[in-house]
């Protein structure tokens, strides 16, 4: 019987991780390397690291519930840097990627 608990236990804290939404720091992490493609005076392209992330980061988008979360995060750590809201929409087409990206900033309503 404790074999089953045990194995129930673990499906079920599986089940909720997958369930879970996106962590921020995790985003943060992933997308850090795009923060000089981001700037005014950044690279006309962005990385191939910056680009790694991004693609992960839209691999963690599987709901509007984790899109909006990641909109979120992003919005929260942007407004502490200085950056050009104009290149965020960029990523998607310059790293390859099939999504679209609106410029985020203080006004961005990530519930849409």
């Amino acid at each position: 019987m404790s074999r089953v608990l045990g194995s129930l236990i673990i499906v079920l804290l599986v089940w909720s991780s997958a369930m879970a939404e996106p962590s921020c720091p995790r985003v943060i992490r992933e997308v850090a390397p795009c923060l000089s493609f981001f700037q005014d005076d950044g690279p006309a392209k962005p990385s191939k690291r910056c680009c790694e992330g991004v693609t992960e980061v839209n691999g963690m988008a599987k709901t509007k519930k984790d899109r909006v979360a990641i909109c979120e995060c992003l919005k929260q750590t942007l407004n502490y840097i200085d950056y050009d809201p104009k290149r965020i929409p960029l990523l998607g087409k310059q790293c390859g990627l099939t999504i679209d990206l609106p410029p985020t900033g203080q006004n961005t309503n990530c519930s849409q």
